[in-house]
């Protein structure tokens, strides 16, 4: 229950109950109790609740069914921002963004395909986006060869959309797999790499999901400690990555708080908890924002990496 914005436990047993059930049943949902997320030992600095948000995929198919009931489950969880995936529950971006002020719900960013960037659909996809209030816009996944050929090509594309964001007063940015991280079949390089390389800083960020890099068998530390400012928003999904398995937050084993600790500006970012999977989407919202909040973060730079060996700055 998050006191601190004045959510009522009767609310909250409401939407659990009653307004989302329908939508929750047709998505096979079960009634799992809450579990307690265990107390973190010592202080440390913690996320600002205002930049703990949660991406709309994770309850695609309840905010099929019922957008206003799902926007307002999620509030009474008590995120602050929501990050919408390809639809708007059947709204318009003007309807769906009055459903998000009356929660309080700031809409931060947003994920589309690559081709709602090209040609005459990049319009209406900066023009939502503007009607939105959001800060940022963006694709999650890229299609071009997984090659370093390849990601050369999509870095001047998605400088070309940077532009164009920025000219609409927005930020383009770019969700992260674990494809980005493999290497290039003949070079060896990290194709993510190019795309640090070949993509203006000023133009294109970058949302790391800390599943997936985990996924791909990479360190976050490294790209969070040098490139900082780059990742502005974070996929923050728990469980199982070597084992493709995922969880609610604080069942999996992803130490957040220590790959968090690589972020000297920890309240400049965006936190957007995620689960691919719906087994029961109301859980997952509410037992991941509970988590999140225990979680306390230690001094800067001294992160650690996905094996959980501490690194000095």
């Amino acid at each position: 229950m998050n006191s601190a914005q004045g959510k009522s436990h009767g609310r909250r047993q409401f939407l659990r109950g009653a307004a989302v059930s329908a939508a929750v049943l047709a998505a096979g949902s079960q009634a799992w109790p809450a579990l307690a997320a265990p107390a973190p030992d010592g202080a440390g600095r913690r996320v600002p609740a205002g930049r703990i948000g949660f991406q709309l995929y994770s309850v695609r198919d309840m905010l099929a069914v019922d957008p206003e009931g799902t926007l307002a489950m999620i509030a009474d969880a008590g995120y602050a921002e929501i990050e919408p995936a390809y639809t708007y529950g059947g709204r318009s971006a003007e309807q769906f963004r009055r459903i998000a002020d009356a929660n309080g719900l700031r809409v931060i960013g947003s994920h589309h395909n690559p081709g709602d960037f090209r040609g005459a659909r990049a319009q209406q996809t900066f023009d939502n986006a503007v009607a939105l209030g959001q800060e940022y816009v963006g694709v999650s996944y890229m299609d071009g060869a997984q090659t370093a050929q390849g990601y050369r090509a999509m870095a001047r594309e998605m400088n070309q959309w940077g532009e164009a964001a920025r000219a609409r007063g927005l930020r383009w940015y770019a969700h992260l797999h674990d494809n980005e991280f493999h290497a290039d079949p003949q070079t060896g390089q990290t194709l993510f790499d190019v795309w640090l390389e070949e993509t203006d800083p000023d133009l294109v960020w970058f949302e790391m999901d800390l599943y997936w890099i985990l996924r791909a068998g990479a360190d976050p530390a490294p790209y969070l400690r040098s490139y900082e400012k780059r990742f502005p928003m974070l996929h923050v999904k728990d469980g199982a990555p070597w084992n493709n398995v995922e969880t609610d937050l604080g069942e999996g084993e992803i130490d957040f708080a220590g790959i968090f600790a690589n972020l000297r500006q920890l309240p400049h970012h965006h936190y957007i908890i995620e689960r691919d999977q719906q087994p029961d989407p109301v859980r997952t919202a509410h037992v991941s924002y509970d988590y999140f909040r225990t979680i306390r973060v230690g001094p800067p730079g001294k992160g650690h990496g996905p094996g959980g060996v501490a690194q000095g700055s």
